[in-house]
């Protein structure tokens, strides 16, 4: 294994060990574990965490130009190899070669894994499965001898169900939608759609499919960019267990957004999770670098009801929008706390983008208690069990080879505040433009936002006390109203 050189930006050096974003020292050297795969060049796609607390990471390791293979490498919660999995803790496979971007990877309900994906050659493009049992060994009820081959399989996403089965997604080739169910041997489900095949009406154009996801009620949802003319369309779809739209979400399935007039190809990829009442949060960015080498990129979250209409008391009609200098976010995790973390990375324009997870309020307000950032790239982040975060990645190439690079981050599991029972009390109000806000339950910093009955913000801020004042005094008489992250109160100014 070679020792790299990692440099950790300047905004971890301002944070304390043990605050949240800070590294974990109990996991490897200060927080961070490299590994090499026999001296080649590495590329990461997923993580995952076991039962007993152990890592999985998967990618590709570049043998040439033209050919890479898969490989999987299991941690220790400590952050060492596991002597027991593979070579030493690494594993890599010869049941697929040639090149590949994504290897995707899960573990089923008995805690086997499944990776694989697309690959393809100057001969053929398939797409493979292999599944191993907790030792590293291929099962051969799968598939043939472990390893599930579908030729001409362009799939985009895949799911591992409750039940073991498979769940794959793609456009099929009149760009429609198409869901491919297996069960958990490898077969077609001949009772899923028509053969095993469910093709949905919705037909995609210009779509691009950006995740897949399944609710606690066996849904599926799908989000993605759609390109028009001047700009592009944030999707939403969702579909029944069956593999068909349900027509009651949105518009027959379907709900869309649409932000500034920005050419599509500047839309990152959003990512979207549900929240405990299973609303839907989409989270993502826009943006370039303009001619000067200077970052322009806008941020944004966007929250649906569970009908797919746009939730109303979030942000501006459901969307809220920030500017964080240099952001793209890729990834979106919402926690049983209900802070939402937006994982991207940070760029400057001149060097390649810093791995950064920034925290939110459940309204969509920075949380600026913690701070996390780490010089890699091609991230993947998971919360564990245990809360902390855990980023895999490769290291950056400026500063070496690239290698596997895996981090863990503290990050405390806070409880949700009891905002129904807590009882907010306002007053006078009416006013002459000096509100206090009284909170009988203080538990934490919320922010907050004033808007004008036309949406129009004309104070935001973050109410840090039991009680603060707010001062309308240079507004105009008229009715506000003040948002916060669970609430909204009118205000009424004499």
């Amino acid at each position: 294994m070679k020792k790299l050189l990692l440099f950790i930006v300047g905004i971890i050096s301002v944070v304390t060990y043990g605050q949240d974003g800070s590294p974990d020292l109990s996991f490897g050297t200060e927080g961070v574990v490299t590994t090499d795969i026999e001296n080649s060049e590495e590329l990461l796609s997923s993580v995952v965490q076991q039962n007993d607390q152990k890592l999985i990471v998967s990618g590709i390791t570049s043998i040439n130009n033209n050919l890479s293979k898969p490989y999987l490498v299991r941690y220790m919660p400590d952050g060492s190899l596991d002597s027991s999995f593979g070579n030493n803790g690494i594993l890599v496979a010869d049941y697929a070669e040639g090149y590949c971007e994504h290897v995707n990877l899960f573990l089923d309900e008995e805690q086997n894994i499944l990776t694989g994906g697309k690959f393809s050659n100057s001969q053929s493009q398939t797409y493979k499965i292999a599944k191993y049992n907790a030792n590293g060994e291929l099962i051969n009820s799968f598939g043939t001898n472990g390893v599930l081959t579908i030729p001409n399989g362009n799939f985009a996403k895949m799911l591992v169900l409750a039940d073991n089965s498979l769940l794959f997604l793609k456009l099929t080739a009149n760009d429609k939608i198409g869901f491919f169910h297996y069960f958990e041997d490898g077969t077609l489900d001949p009772n899923f759609g028509i053969d095993g095949i469910a093709i949905s009406n919705f037909s995609g154009g210009s779509f691009t499919i950006s995740e897949l996801k399944i609710d606690s009620e066996n849904n599926f949802f799908v989000s993605g960019i759609r390109a028009n003319s001047y700009t592009a369309d944030i999707i939403l779809l969702k579909f029944l267990p069956t593999g068909y739209l349900d027509i009651n979400f949105g518009d027959n399935g379907l709900t869309t957004k649409s932000l500034e007039s920005i050419d599509a190809v500047n839309f990152r990829n959003p990512s979207f999770d549900f929240t405990n009442n299973q609303n839907i949060v989409i989270a993502g960015s826009y943006g370039y670098c303009t001619l000067q080498l200077e970052p322009f990129f806008k941020q944004y979250f966007i929250r649906f009801l569970s009908d797919g209409q746009p939730d109303l008391n979030f942000g501006n009609n459901g969307t809220r929008l920030l500017s964080e200098t240099g952001f793209s976010i890729s990834q979106l995790i919402i926690q049983e706390n209900q802070r939402m973390l937006a994982i991207g990375s940070t760029t400057d324009c001149f060097e390649l983008g810093v791995y950064n997870v920034k925290r939110y309020f459940s309204g969509g307000y920075r949380d600026y208690s913690f701070i996390l950032g780490l010089e890699f790239v091609d991230s993947k982040t998971i919360v564990q069990t245990d809360g902390k975060i855990v980023g895999a990645g490769i290291t950056a190439p400026l500063s070496g080879p690239q290698n596997i690079l895996v981090a863990r981050f503290n990050n405390s599991q806070l409880s949700v505040p009891n905002f129904k029972n807590q009882k907010t009390t306002i007053y006078p109000n009416p006013s002459n433009g000096i509100f206090t806000i009284e909170r009988e339950l203080f538990s934490e910093n919320e922010q907050y936002e004033i808007t004008d009955i036309a949406g129009k913000t004309i104070a935001s801020g973050e109410l840090t006390e039991k009680q603060s004042q707010l001062n309308l005094t240079a507004a105009q008489s008229g009715v506000y109203f003040l948002k916060t992250s669970n609430s909204i109160f009118r205000l009424l100014k004499n």
